[in-house]
């Protein structure tokens, strides 16, 4: 997170359980693992008074995954929206990014997205 304390951010991503490539799981570990990554980190950002929203989306349901997305977003109120590396590293999944980044400017024009290097990253991430 930037310098700029935040108030409210939404946090989004995968599923720990979405099909990925096996370096990324080499990299981050294994669907437990990276589920209790991402708990840690969604911590530690609520500590430093930060309010989360969190949004895992399953990989079976995209289109309702999308759907909730648009619906929070337009609930509005966000100081930061971050989108996780596994939508963002994996080649399979940039038609997916490339939604998601267009439905932020859309719904929640003018916030400022986030990027993450890993399911431990949010807490690291700028703007």
């Amino acid at each position: 997170m930037s310098d700029t304390v935040h108030k409210k951010v939404l946090l989004m991503g995968f599923q720990s359980d979405v099909p990925l490539p096996q370096y990324f799981r080499e990299l981050f570990g294994t669907t437990e693992e990276i589920s209790a990554k991402i708990r840690a980190d969604h911590d530690r950002i609520q500590r430093a008074g930060i309010t989360t929203v969190s949004y895992l989306i399953n990989s079976n349901e995209l289109e309702k995954g999308l759907k909730d997305v648009e619906s929070l977003l337009r609930e509005g109120g966000y100081d930061a929206i971050g989108i996780g590396a596994g939508v963002r590293i994996v080649p399979t999944h940039s038609a997916l990014f490339e939604r998601l980044v267009n439905m932020c400017i859309k719904n929640a024009p003018g916030v400022p997205l986030m990027f993450n290097d890993g399911p431990d990253g949010s807490t690291k991430a700028r703007e």
